[in-house]
């Protein structure tokens, strides 16, 4: 596309745009009010969703998204423009929408200044670049410099160009001039996959990526001077450029945004207000348990007629442990302090619903008080297998790592296992217990009813065939076979071989569903599937091979995320227990999933995840971090993206041929399903491993009305969420009260249609330093009841699973 066809597009000669959806974030005056409407709906709006005047019949430009056919999405922050794909899957067709995260939403307007061409006439396919400062920074701060107009589409992909305003071209235009350039490159982006673009383009587009609060979406561009020079650099775009290399333009262009990341991420992030270090310092305390059951004062509404069960949540339970240390005359006392939010000593909950008498009780017990007297009588954590921690300081010296460690675990309670439940797991000959695991392969066998630990093994102690210091914290559940399955790893000083393990009740002794050698990885979950397992392998890189990996005690610490690697898919086969083929995806990072499902009219596999540019995710969770007021503090925000696997049984034949050549990898397709951030996702465990449409989990309510990033809030997660992953016009429908930070949410289901149950969810009150349990309808997001527990349970990424 010449400059010529893009400046009539800038001039509003293509037709046919739809325009852009506006909300107003500052605060709308009274002649907008009327057209602006709020993103978010509250329980009061679900309540009344069936009534039309709540705009059940309102079009998708009235309740806050554009139309699912819309090539134009607005867009602010820093001026990147927006890309809006339509793709095919199965039947059906998705619309993928990607906008810079925590953007500013701007109305649309016609560029009333026509350009003049004379740059483009200079050069026929770039666009010169002559923004000043004060233009981005009208931007950056969400005043109004035009909007941001789509100027090209294709099933492929579409490559935006925006406008800063005052007739000054974005960024965008400079990214785009370029990539127009070359049309290999320019679907590359599009798609974001690897059709149609070479090692070179890959490379670039993952070592870019987006700032780790964003989905993905058009490159990042770097900021401008006002003499047109690119990062602070001199840019030149004489006549000769146009000899130069397309290749090494795009290379220094990604090297200098990828360059000016980090400090755009710090200029975008807030420092938290005193109100919310007051939040995460009480709610990142230590907890004290309640090991007898306690009846609970219903605080708001009534008892939920017809659920029944019981809800367990692990969790973070103590921070810290005092010791003692002798003195020559006197005996003080110091403090380890975990460093990591996942690495605290677990606690778990239970809350019991009684239908017949109408209450609810709640108990809890701290499930490693061994293993904190050992701390005391170490003064740290000695650690049994290297990555043992995901990063905390062990407080202990190098020549402890050559003192000889026990082979298995002396006490039920020796061992921190709290970082997922799985319910009557078949160990030691019974199922009538529950299972908290952690991610180097042990497993605390717990009595449901007292909550009381009765042992822990490892899954090597199962099966001698189930090798691997490393495993899969959330091991995952097929109710049809009852089966459960998990992955372990064994880092090894140049390959990480992994073996895929099953455990059912017809065989508790378990046995090896397949192995195969990849590089290393954090891997925190995986997919299932009726005839698949899937694996997804992060790229990761540990340092002087494995050495680093073997003398280190934290994981993080040991293992390095590499955004210009990809990641591989690895489909194995649970009748053939073999892997049938890899596919490849462009860098991101996950920790948890939220269905697979299995087409077996095209072939393929789609895997639903919540996603993240890198791993930052992890490491912003430093307990000292989040509780010192003069550091910043951001959770990066997750989205729902799935990736489908096409065409399994034909790539297995490939795979077979090439013999598993990694540059013959097919790339698997990405699909953005909703703009709304979520983690901690779950769905009704009715509708696993099937087609389904709703997803609950947690978010933040600023980022879901589009408040830009130096107004949205910064803390934990203060929302509970529900998405209709089939409908990205619907509007989400959202839980949440002010000081109230819920965790995750559990769909208990009622009936057999797919969202009528009830939501379960502890959350934390940091008004009062306490904790309710909250229950809601899952179809409307009514608030059902409220019940305040005897005291507070502490933030965190903690895992729950509901037992009838």
């Amino acid at each position: 596309m010449t400059t010529e066809q893009l400046s009539k597009k800038n001039n509003g000669e293509d037709a046919g745009a739809p325009p852009l959806v506006t909300q107003d974030v500052a605060g709308a005056s009274e002649s907008d009010a009327s057209t602006a409407s709020p993103l978010l709906q509250t329980q009061d709006e679900a309540q009344g969703a069936g009534d039309e005047s709540k705009g059940a019949d309102k079009p998708a430009e009235q309740i806050g998204h554009a139309p699912a056919s819309a090539d134009i999405v607005s867009s602010g922050d820093s001026a990147v423009a927006v890309a809006v794909t339509q793709s095919s899957v199965g039947t059906s067709k998705h619309t993928t929408t990607t906008i810079k995260s925590n953007a500013t939403t701007f109305s649309d307007r016609e560029n009333k200044e026509n350009s003049s061409g004379s740059e483009a006439n200079d050069h026929e396919d770039f666009i010169s670049v002559n923004a000043t400062a004060d233009a981005l920074q009208e931007i950056s701060l969400g005043e109004e410099a035009g909007g941001v107009r789509a100027m090209g589409s294709s099933l492929t992909g579409s490559v935006a160009i925006g406008d800063l305003g005052a007739g000054k071209p974005s960024p965008a235009e400079v990214a785009a001039a370029i990539l127009l350039k070359d049309s290999d490159t320019a679907r590359a982006f599009g798609a974001r996959g690897f059709q149609g673009s070479g090692e070179s383009d890959r490379t670039a587009i993952g070592a870019l990526g987006e700032s780790s609060t964003s989905p993905r979406g058009q490159p990042e561009i770097a900021e401008l001077s006002d003499t047109g020079d690119i990062g602070g650099e001199d840019y030149d775009d004489d006549d000769d450029d146009d000899d130069d290399d397309i290749e090494e333009k795009q290379r220094r262009l990604f090297r200098l945004a990828a360059k000016r990341r980090q400090q755009k991420e710090r200029m975008a992030r807030t420092v938290v207000s005193s109100e919310e270090v007051e939040v995460l310092r009480s709610g990142l305390s230590s907890a004290r348990e309640c090991s007898s059951p306690v009846e609970l004062r219903i605080i708001n509404g009534a008892y939920p007629e017809g659920l029944r069960g019981s809800l367990y949540c692990v969790g973070p339970g103590r921070f810290e442990v005092a010791y003692n240390v002798q003195r020559e005359l006197e005996q003080a006392t110091r403090t380890f302090h975990f460093g990591h939010i996942m690495d605290a000593l677990p606690m778990l909950s239970k809350v019991s619903f009684d239908p017949k008498q109408a209450t609810v009780t709640y108990m809890s017990r701290l499930i490693a008080k061994q293993a904190a007297g050992r701390i005391q009588a170490e003064h740290g954590v000695n650690t049994k297998v290297p990555g043992a921690l995901y990063q905390s300081d062990t407080n202990q010296t190098f020549l402890n790592k050559f003192i000889p460690k026990a082979s298995h675990y002396s006490t039920p309670e020796g061992e921190s296992c709290g970082q997922d439940i799985q319910l009557f797991m078949p160990l030691q000959g019974t199922s009538q217990t529950i299972v908290c695991t952690n991610h180097v392969g042990a497993l605390q066998n717990i009595d449901p009813v007292d909550l009381h630990p009765r042992a822990i093994v490892e899954l090597k102690d199962i099966n001698p065939e189930f090798k691997g210091s490393l495993s899969c914290p959330h091991m995952q559940y097929d109710s049809d076979a009852r089966e459960h399955f998990t992955v372990m790893q064994e880092v090894g000083f140049r390959s990480t071989t992994y073996t895929v393990v099953a455990i059912s009740e017809s065989q508790p002794e378990g046995y090896v569903v397949a192995s195969f050698v990849a590089q290393a990885s954090v891997l925190h979950s995986f997919a299932i599937t009726h005839d698949y397992i899937v694996v997804p392998v992060y790229p990761y890189t540990a340092p002087i091979g494995g050495m680093s990996y073997r003398w280190g005690d934290s994981l993080l610490e040991t293992l390095s995320f590499d955004i210009t690697r990809s990641v591989h898919f690895y489909v194995i086969s649970r009748e053939y227990r073999r892997v049938q083929c890899v596919y490849q995806a462009p860098a991101f990072f996950a920790m948890h999933q939220i269905n697979a499902v299995q087409e077996s009219a095209t072939d393929s596999i789609s895997i639903d995840l919540v996603a993240y540019e890198d791993d930052a995710v992890l490491r912003r969770l430093m307990i000292k971090d989040m509780r010192k007021p003069s550091v910043d503090f951001s959770i990066p925000s997750g989205y729902a993206r799935r990736y489908q696997l096409s065409g399994v049984t034909m790539e297995a034949t490939k795979f077979v041929e090439s013999k598993g050549r990694p540059s013959l990898f097919p790339p698997a397709h990405e699909l953005l399903l909703r703009v709304e951030s979520i983690e901690l996702a779950r769905i009704n465990p009715m509708v696993a491993a099937r087609p389904y449409t709703y997803v609950y989990g947690l978010s933040h309510v600023e980022r879901l009305q589009g408040l830009p990033a130096h107004v949205a809030s910064t803390t934990m997660y203060n929302c509970i969420v529900k998405l209709d992953i089939n409908n990205s016009s619907a509007r989400p429908l959202v839980w949440s009260r002010k000081h109230c930070y819920p965790s995750e949410p559990v769909f208990v289901p009622h009936s057999d249609k797919e969202d009528d149950g009830y939501i379960v969810s502890l959350f934390f009150d940091s008004m009062r330093i306490t904790s309710c349990v909250l229950v809601l309808d899952a179809k409307t997001f009514k608030e059902l009841m409220i019940a305040q527990l005897p005291s507070a349970v502490p933030l965190s990424f903690g895992h729950a699973k509901f037992s009838i």
